[in-house]
């Protein structure tokens, strides 16, 4: 009977990523008359060149504790009251001399949360509709920053190129 189990348990563990690896099931062949296309915005630039601009930007050094690198940002773009797409922002923080960089990076989740509520509360896309107003997220996400650390514990925030997918 153990063996019986236990081969019945190696065979689970061996079958069961086949079952998912086709992908999700259901649905029909019905089409809405909706299409959505992304524009994945290759900017040509690769990921060292934007670490080195951003830290330029920055005006540090490599591994400054004072720069906090914070995951990807989901940013809607809205234009005329209709979502055109989403920016993904990676976003760095540069704590000013003299504040706790140990305290931000330790309460970085809330800062997370609370850029988030701020990139949907307020319209942050440029004119165009099809990417971000660059300085408008700067100015949101410091006022959001301040509101929860203090005002001028982050001196400055850095947006890397954000990856822009468009509803076509």
């Amino acid at each position: 009977m153990k063996n019986l189990l236990l081969g019945l348990a190696l065979c689970s563990i061996v079958l069961s990523p086949a079952a998912f690896a086709g992908g999700g099931g259901g649905g029909g062949s019905g089409s809405s008359g909706t299409t959505i296309n992304f524009d994945w915005n290759d900017t040509g630039d690769g990921p060292d060149a934007a670490h080195n601009s951003i830290m330029e930007e920055l005006g540090v050094n490599e591994g400054d504790p004072r720069v906090i690198s914070m995951p990807a940002i989901v940013v809607p773009l809205v234009s005329d009251h209709r979502l055109r797409g989403y920016a993904y922002i990676h976003p760095r923080l540069l704590v000013a001399r003299g504040s706790q960089s140990r305290r931000v990076q330790d309460n970085t989740h809330f800062a997370l949360d609370r850029l988030i509520r701020a990139s949907h509360r307020e319209n942050l896309t440029d004119e165009s509709g099809e990417t971000i107003d660059r300085d408008r997220v700067r100015e949101v996400w410091l006022a959001a920053l301040a509101e929860y650390f203090g005002e001028g514990v982050i001196e400055q925030v850095s947006l890397a190129t954000p990856d822009i997918r468009l509803i076509r």
